[in-house]
């Protein structure tokens, strides 16, 4: 499975932040000048300050957008760097050779989104403001030591060494820029194979759990694929709901340490078979915990808590949301599951039945939310369960497993 794209709209995502924190430390900064100068420990001149209320406004707008509204769009990133492109042109014109280390600050955030887009875009913005910049200063005489005093030397000694510069310093940013880029494509390449490794070995666990208990056949499949639906609608992103839709494969993994002659017990189990098969969970979250990695160590919290309740219950006592949020999905999928398949030691429910069963113990057995998501997205369990039934549903048709009567209680 390939998640590079969401590794590079996370990295978007931090870099936005980052550029909204600079912005504020600027801010910062000039609300002291401003309060200093405002205090009578130096005089500024009288037209520096609605720049500088100018100034404030335009920095705040990188907080607003990513911080406050969490707006993550390629159109705003570049509007933002516009208006800081622009922003820069402004404070040179007021302030001129003073702040001529600030042409180069834009140029500078765009390389923190490692994009030749936007570092290319910025400096080709950059330039012709830089310019237009230098000519309105010298025109507007706003700098009173302001060392060009004619336009010859403004053109010659300001504008052209300084775009010289301007284009060095972005061959530079360049450079960087596609370094950095290069190195989150091996890091995006490396993350990919951890990915599949860790596939590989749930797929070979997985397929132990069916080899155990072949009564079970695709239960394991219909239980990840549920609950990948539950995760979609509790709001997780693509990549975390097809972890935790491997890690739910792994669920009962610790049922290969338990006996076959219990697992396969047609009657009731005893109290001392019933404490075995309760250990299945011990077993599963001391196999999976060894493992490196995010999946195995979400599959490793899965195989020990998902036969919790909500309520308190379960097989270990926890409680509401002490649960991890991806047990308490499976939990639900597993229930499912079990209910509607046919075992050794009981006949298959309907789905319908199951599904009152279960809006019976929304609260109790069951996170309300997770039920709720359920409840809202049945019908896509019902498609899940005819697209993977087991070798031995097949023989009978699944509609015949959705007419069985209810003999026991599972």
């Amino acid at each position: 499975m390939n998640f590079s794209e969401s590794l590079l709209r996370n990295h978007t995502k931090e870099a936005n932040l980052a550029i909204a924190f600079i912005c504020r430390l600027i801010m910062l900064l000039m609300l002291v000048i401003v309060g200093c100068a405002k205090l009578g420990y130096f005089a500024i001149a009288d037209n520096i300050y609605p720049a500088a209320v100018i100034a404030l406004a335009i920095l705040s707008l990188p907080t607003i957008l990513y911080n406050i509204l969490r707006l993550n769009s390629g159109l705003i990133r570049y509007f933002v760097l516009a208006l800081i492109v622009l922003l820069v042109g402004m404070l040179y014109v007021m302030l001129g050779h003073n702040v001529v280390m600030l042409l180069a600050f834009p140029l500078v955030l765009s390389c923190l989104y490692c994009s030749r887009g936007c570092m290319l875009f910025t400096f080709i913005l950059s330039l012709p403001v830089m310019i237009a910049a230098h000519i309105l200063s010298y025109n507007l005489k706003m700098v009173p030591d302001d060392p060009f005093q004619t336009m010859d030397q403004v053109i010659y000694y300001g504008i052209i060494p300084r775009t010289v510069q301007y284009v060095a310093f972005a061959v530079l940013c360049y450079g960087i820029t596609d370094r950095i880029k290069k190195l989150l494509r091996r890091l995006e390449n490396a993350n990919n194979e951890l990915y599949q490794d860790q596939e590989n070995l749930v797929a070979a666990l997985s397929g132990l759990i069916e080899v155990q208990s072949k009564e079970t056949g695709m239960h394991v499949k219909r239980v990840s694929e549920y609950t990948k639906v539950l995760c979609r609608g509790l709001g997780m992103d693509e990549e975390e709901t097809w972890k935790v839709g491997l890690g739910a494969m792994m669920h009962d993994v610790g049922k290969v340490a338990v006996p076959k002659e219990i697992l396969e017990k047609p009657g009731k189990l005893t109290e001392e078979e019933f404490t075995k098969i309760k250990m299945h969970v011990f077993y599963g979250k001391e196999m999976l915990s060894k493992y490196p990695g995010e999946i195995m160590q979400t599959a490793a919290i899965i195989a020990n808590e998902h036969h919790e309740h909500y309520d308190g219950t379960g097989y270990l006592g926890m409680i509401g949301n002490d649960i991890s949020l991806p047990a308490r999905c499976v939990s639900l999928a597993d229930f499912f599951d079990a209910l509607v398949s046919k075992r050794v030691y009981k006949s298959a429910w309907k789905p319908e039945e199951v599904r009152r069963e279960i809006l019976n113990q929304r609260g109790k057995f069951f996170d309300p939310h997770v039920v709720d998501i359920f409840d809202a997205h049945y019908d896509e369990f019902i498609k899940i369960l005819k697209r993977y039934p087991d070798d031995n549903v097949m023989k009978s048709s699944i509609e015949e497993i959705f007419d069985v009567k209810k003999r026991e209680v599972f």
